[in-house]
């Protein structure tokens, strides 16, 4: 938790110090930008990640970018119900704080984490994050990844290729000086399933048939 805070802090900060006007990266997302079949599944993740992961490899290309992307949200929200906010339910009757937001703090707050595969057969991560302590904006992290499935391992491999806040890419050489100041490890240890890779900016999840 505070690994993800001292994050989101250094962004607000850069925010403030007015990097980007805070009217050009004002962003306001609500739920209807969640994959309603990952958050409606009552059955444990493995066995739903291993019907996705067989699905994608038997039944050839024409369903893959729409199992991959089932299969990174499964695996998002799993991690925050599990390492995060179990309580997190945002599709959910709960109105509490903590069904609706994955963290809300005093200075800030993530309300929705998601992927979706964009027309270029790339996976893009948002998270929408904002404050309401010393300036009121709601603006969303936007990271592309490439996607390599593999085959003969059968895994998926994500690799970063850009990313942005708002509409605006940001070097990676900042995102770089970010993760050097923190404890990555813990941030990697974070994802329930697969294998994280914040050298690289790789993510990668596998399934075998045998195990």
């Amino acid at each position: 938790m505070k690994i993800i805070r001292n994050l989101i802090i250094i962004l607000i900060i850069l925010i403030a110090l007015g990097v980007i006007g805070l009217g050009a990266i004002e962003v306001d997302v609500d739920d209807s930008s969640l994959s309603t079949i990952v958050y409606e599944e009552d059955a444990n993740l493995t066995d739903i990640l291993q019907a996705k992961f067989i699905s994608l490899f038997v039944s050839g290309s024409t369903e893959e970018s729409s199992l991959v992307e089932d299969i990174i949200n499964l695996v998002i929200y799993d991690s925050i119900k599990n390492n995060i906010n179990s309580d997190y339910d945002p599709l959910g009757d709960c109105e509490t704080t903590e069904c609706n937001y994955v963290i809300y703090e005093d200075y800030y707050y993530i309300n929705y984490i998601f992927a979706e595969m964009n027309d270029d057969g790339q996976l893009v991560l948002t998270v929408s994050f904002g404050t309401e302590e010393f300036i009121e904006v709601n603006t969303i992290l936007v990271l592309v990844f490439d996607v390599d499935i593999k085959l003969l391992s059968m895994s998926i491999e994500l690799t970063l290729d850009k990313y942005y806040l708002a509409d605006y890419e940001i070097s990676k050489t900042m995102l770089d000086r970010i993760f050097s100041k923190i404890d990555t490890e813990n941030i990697e240890s974070q994802v329930s399933k697969g294998e994280l890779n914040l050298e690289e900016y790789t993510y990668t999840i596998s399934f075998s048939p045998f195990s």
